[in-house]
C-alpha cells in the first residue's frame, strides 16, 4: 500500500531541494521571508504573514553572489507553529511559489539552485547543469 506522502512527493514536477540555513528575502520590499526549499519549478517559504493563494508576488532573494529578483505565483499558503531559537513557539506561513515556465525552463533557476542549495541536498543534475552552462558560456 502506498503513504500518501509518497504520493504527494510523485506529483512533483522537479525533485525539491535544501537550501542554506540563512538564504532570505524579500517580497515587495517590506515582507522577509527565509527561503526553506526550492526546485526547478518552484519553492517553499517561511513567512511572518500569509500571502494570498493565486497572487502574484515578486520575490528579492539575498544570493552569494547578491540580490535576486523574481517574479512567482502563490500556489497555497498554510499557518504553521514553528519552535523559535528561543524555545517559544511562533505562527509562521508557509508559502508554496510557482515559477512561471519560462523562468522554470531558464537558467537563472538553475543557477540560484547550484548558489543557494547545501552541499547535502539531494542535487539532482540541476547544479550540474547550471555549471556546464556557465563553463560553455564562458568558452
Amino acid at each position: 500500500m502506498k503513504d500518501a506522502n509518497e504520493d504527494k512527493k510523485n506529483r512533483r514536477r522537479s525533485e525539491r531541494l535544501a537550501v542554506g540555513d540563512e538564504v532570505k528575502g524579500r517580497i515587495k520590499p517590506t515582507m522577509e521571508v527565509r527561503i526553506l526549499n526550492i526546485s526547478q519549478h518552484g519553492m517553499l517559504l517561511e513567512s511572518p504573514c500569509g500571502l494570498p493563494p493565486k497572487g502574484l508576488c515578486e520575490l528579492t532573494i539575498e544570493a552569494p553572489s547578491g540580490p535576486r529578483v523574481i517574479k512567482a505565483r502563490v500556489a497555497r499558503c498554510r499557518a504553521q507553529m514553528v519552535k523559535q531559537d528561543d524555545g517559544n513557539v511562533a505562527i509562521r506561513f508557509h508559502t508554496g511559489l510557482d515559477f512561471p515556465e519560462e523562468l522554470a525552463e531558464g537558467l537563472e533557476v538553475q543557477e540560484l539552485i547550484s548558489e543557494i542549495c547545501t552541499l547535502e541536498a539531494p542535487v539532482e543534475d540541476i547544479a550540474v547543469k547550471a555549471t556546464t552552462s556557465r563553463i560553455e558560456q564562458a568558452m
